[in-house]
């Protein structure tokens, strides 16, 4: 356990930067549409990415039999992901964003189990279960009546179908770790994604009103500062952490860290959006971390353990 404590450690720091993004991504949409904010976002991840695989100068390149697999990840992830969610959050608050996207670590038990990949106990469901009601109290303030009201639902509707896609992202990218370093499968996933987004950012489409190119001419520095944010810190680190804690502790173990995400999100809200602060944060974020600890006590399985051997 000594030996990958670390990983704890780091992995809190990705919520930590995927809650504030709710607040980082309305500063931006202020100016943007949501699509063009997401491919500013990626874009200007793929170039860090890319920067920094040129400078590793060996053990960056993948193989060519692995670009179809790639490609799919990248769109799954990156290109399908980001502009759900960025249209998802025009249409509901960033508190109900918070609270969908944290059913991911439910979702992604469920595929885990059905297809065989972790062994899930009574000890981590209870924890997931725990850590859940933590969020579900966070976010709610205790009232669970008119939480999903009408005009909300085109919204959560959006984020549901991110917290599925997230999930099967989480899952089914484990495959190509036994393959690739973290950072480099992050990298490509990136690139690749970003590559699926050149063209709406560049040409007139159905999507949005003004492409991404013809409003970089009217941007302020506010939008630009946000855009970093989300891509250097949101992106290229967050992601990288996220596939090292899935290399090192599994897929069920590092997502239950979603659940720290309404937690940042709501304190992100206080301090940005003027949103109230309550006890009910407090009382919440105890009980997530109670969940997460028992989540992650559970008792060792065979992929962990290769992969805490590595």
């Amino acid at each position: 356990m000594g030996r990958i404590s670390y990983i704890y450690i780091l992995l809190l720091t990705v919520p930590m930067f995927w809650g504030t993004s709710y607040g980082a991504a309305k500063i931006g949409m202020r100016e943007l549409a949501p699509l063009n904010m997401a491919m500013l976002r990626i874009i200007m991840a793929a170039i860090i990415f890319g920067c920094i695989l040129l400078a590793m100068k060996r053990n960056n390149t993948i193989e060519r039999r692995d670009i179809p697999r790639f490609i799919f990840l990248g769109f799954m992830a990156i290109t399908s992901f980001f502009y759900i969610h960025f249209t998802g959050l025009q249409y509901t608050t960033s508190a109900n964003a918070g609270l969908i996207m944290a059913t991911t670590p439910v979702f992604a038990a469920l595929f885990c189990s059905a297809l065989g990949r972790e062994k899930n106990t009574i000890l981590g469901a209870v924890g997931i279960i725990i850590a859940f009601c933590g969020v579900s109290i966070i976010i709610t303030k205790g009232q669970f009546v008119g939480l999903f009201r009408y005009e909300t639902l085109r919204g959560d509707g959006l984020i549901l179908v991110n917290a599925l896609v997230w999930a099967g992202f989480t899952l089914y990218g484990t495959t190509i770790l036994e393959k690739y370093r973290p950072f480099v499968a992050m990298a490509y996933i990136h690139i690749f994604g970003a590559m699926l987004f050149l063209p709406f950012a560049i040409f007139p489409n159905p999507f949005v009103t003004v492409t991404l190119i013809e409003q970089l001419a009217y941007i302020s520095k506010e939008t630009i500062t946000a855009a970093i944010y989300l891509a250097a810190f949101c992106s290229v680190y967050s992601y990288y952490m996220w596939y090292t804690g899935i290399e090192k502790l599994g897929a069920v173990r590092t997502v239950v860290f979603n659940y720290f995400n309404p937690v940042f999100a709501v304190l992100t809200g206080v301090f940005l959006l003027g949103e109230t602060f309550t006890m009910h944060v407090l009382f919440g974020g105890v009980m997530i971390i109670l969940g997460v600890y028992m989540t992650n006590r559970r008792q060792e399985d065979p992929l962990r353990q290769r992969n805490i051997n590595k």
